[in-house]
């Protein structure tokens, strides 16, 4: 049952009040078929988008089944609407974007219900008016009747207490009209029922209470109701929320009807996008190789051992650092600049290296021909040093294994050269060896490689009067950084030495670099955002303009503000998602295109001189960078649509209904 006591409703003319109703008071009780009618501007449409709960500026009492509505907030208001009353439109009021079926099941949709659940219930619906076929089709594929009776399926499919009705056959001939007033008596015997017209003769026929409205006043009542309603049960506003899949709909259908504008804006927004991921992919892929390149050149299992004060590690120092646990193997850093006799008769200058403790090391960047040294007498040569033995110009991967058979065997004398005066050249013989392996890995150095203990030896032999080894390198057996910081305070703390892992000195300090220059690119590039920003929201502020009507339609139905701002929310999403999308691609096509011309122009020669020392990727494409790119620009595009939502929630239902 609904009561209105003393209800007054003005607006305000220019300085003075005009009263739309004007201190009504009456109710409207169950099987009732009650028929508003009166003059163009007496107030009956506002009665009834007052008895709805869209026109709530009131002074008076509003009563549903004996509860004052005058407590209700915009959220009760709506659910009212969704779960009491059924409101049909002169003008249908119809979302054309969306199925017969959909239209009719769009308020138990609001109300949570699932898809599934709320189509059956809509055919069911759609078959009491006759038009159960023509569920998949769309609004303007149908007749102005057809089309009425759907806003009544609409109307009733909530099974609501409360049918109102704004001029019902306003829009169509007299024949349709009276059998849409016809089906509306018929729904009234369990239900109230409120028709407002200017029909009086239609009134006269069908209406079992006529009420006469003149300048906001009731001035006639067929059948004023006596009794007394008293409260029985409190209006219940605990309802599931519209489903996020509802909200999708609508977000996708309106994107996909202005395809053009849609793909303009995200096109435009995707801009800021590709800068930040050709950024960030380059960032990526130049550090990626600098630690890929160091990796090579300095391994990542070796620690540097160095005396703080510059002073002599001695022997027995190292003796009891290789006692320790925590180092599998520790030696001194030595190197020698030797010569030795070429096949033509020139000197080799070279540099005079042990075998690494890791003799995989040799091989890291290359690959051994022959074997490693099986006595201090025999040596292993570097690619570059045979290239000079044997006066090689050139040299590239196929001719490897001949170069190694022509150097194979040959034994060589090693001689240590030093000037006491400018032109007294002391050559000291340091013995011969046999070559017995060739490495292509330095490409570009000519090394001799030694047993370990013999290259002590001959450095002894070279440097008789220099005693001091302040260097040396060691194998840990400890990989945890808490177990390697602790060996760190060992070695400081006990043995005067400090510790240091060269790879992740140097690409920590590469990385933190990088990270820097990232920073700044990205900021540079998050100008275009703003701008995007700003567009995003325009476009949404557009869409809403263009969709007033349709806010209002919904409102009407019993959409709540949160419903509506989560539309529009959604639709911003789906810009920032198809941006974002569309930046991926163009990115990931970018990026394959100057890595092509990069790998062809640039890599390939660099490749063949440094014996694949210095591989190099100039962009690096993270799928962890595209998620997060992507999730951005979902949230970003979602807060700047955030404003003109909200806007969309605040407008007048009243006056989007009128919005042509």
């Amino acid at each position: 049952m609904l009561s209105v006591k003393n209800l007054t409703r003005k607006y305000k003319n220019g300085s003075s009040y005009i009263n739309a109703v004007d201190n009504i008071s009456t109710d409207f009780k169950v099987g009732d078929f009650v028929f508003v009618v009166g003059a163009s501007g007496s107030g009956k449409s506002t009665l009834l988008n007052i008895l709805c709960g869209l026109d709530t500026k009131i002074e008076g009492s509003v009563f549903v089944d004996g509860v004052d509505t005058s407590e209700f907030t915009k959220k009760e208001w709506a659910i009212y609407r969704n779960h009491y009353v059924g409101f049909i439109f002169q003008e249908y009021n119809l979302i054309e974007h969306l199925k017969v079926w959909e239209n009719v099941a769009l308020p138990l949709m609001f109300q949570g219900i699932s898809r599934k659940e709320a189509k059956v219930k809509a055919i069911e619906e759609l078959k009491r008016v006759g038009l159960e076929k023509f569920a998949n089709k769309r609004p303007d594929q149908m007749s102005g009747g057809q089309n009425q009776r759907i806003a009544i399926a609409r109307a009733l499919v909530t099974n609501p207490k409360v049918i109102m009705a704004d001029e019902p056959t306003g829009a169509l001939d007299t024949e349709l009209g009276h059998k849409v007033i016809e089906y509306l008596k018929e729904v009234s015997n369990d239900r109230v029922v409120v028709v407002v017209s200017h029909d009086e003769d239609l009134a006269e026929t069908y209406a079992t209470r006529i009420i006469t409205l003149e300048d906001g006043k009731i001035i006639d009542d067929s059948a004023p109701v006596t009794e007394q309603y008293i409260q029985t049960k409190e209006i219940s506003f605990e309802r599931p929320k519209m489903r996020f899949s509802m909200m999708m709909k609508f977000a996708k259908n309106n994107i996909s009807s202005r395809m053009v504008r849609s793909l303009f804006t995200s096109s435009i927004v995707s801009i800021g996008y590709i800068s930040i991921f050709l950024l960030t992919f380059l960032i990526m892929g130049i550090n990626g190789s600098i630690i890929d390149t160091l990796g090579k050149l300095v391994p990542e299992d070796q620690y540097q051992v160095y005396n703080i004060e510059n002073t002599e590690i001695t022997e027995s120092m190292m003796s009891d650092l290789q006692d320790l646990d925590e180092i599998e193997n520790i030696r001194y850093n030595v190197s020698e600049s030797i010569s030795f006799e070429s096949r033509l008769g020139d000197n080799v200058n070279s540099t005079l290296y042990p075998i690494p403790y890791d003799s995989a090391q040799l091989t890291q960047y290359g690959e051994l021909f022959g074997r490693l040294p099986a006595t201090d007498s025999e040596i292993v040569v570097s690619i570059a040093t045979a290239q000079q033995m044997r006066d090689l110009l050139t040299v590239d991967e196929d001719s490897y294994g001949y170069i190694f058979d022509l150097i194979d065997g040959v034994v060589i004398d090693l001689e240590f050269i030093s000037y006491e005066l400018l032109d007294e050249e002391l050559v000291t013989t340091l013995g011969s060896y046999t070559i017995v392996g060739m490495t292509t890995g330095n490409f570009m150095s000519n090394n001799v490689y030694l047993d370990y203990d013999e290259v002590l030896d001959l450095s002894e032999l070279i440097n008789s009067e220099v005693t001091y080894r302040t260097t040396a390198t060691a194998y840990l057996t400890i990989s945890s950084e808490e177990d390697v910081e602790d060996f760190y305070v060992l070695m400081r703390d006990d043995y005067n030495l400090v510790v240091e892992n060269f790879f992740s000195s140097i690409t920590s300090g590469v990385e933190d670099f990088m990270m820097k220059a990232l920073k700044w690119f990205i900021g540079i590039a998050s100008i275009s955002l703003v701008v995007s920003g700003i567009l995003i929201g325009l476009v949404i502020y557009t869409s809403i303009i263009e969709r007033i009507k349709e806010i209002g339609i919904l409102t009407a139905i019993g959409a709540k503000a949160s419903n509506i701002v989560g539309i529009f929310l959604v639709e911003s999403a789906f810009i920032g998602l198809l941006s974002s999308g569309i930046a991926t691609l163009m990115a990931l096509l970018i990026t394959k295109a100057i890595n092509s011309l990069f790998t062809n122009i640039i890599e390939t020669p660099l490749n063949l001189l440094s014996a694949g020392v210095f591989e190099m990727t100039l962009l690096s494409p993270s799928v962890l960078v595209i998620a997060i790119v992507i999730a951005f620009s979902v949230v970003y595009s979602m807060l700047a649509g955030l404003i003109p939502s909200f806007k969309a929630a605040r407008l007048n239902a009243i006056k989007a209904l009128r919005k042509e």
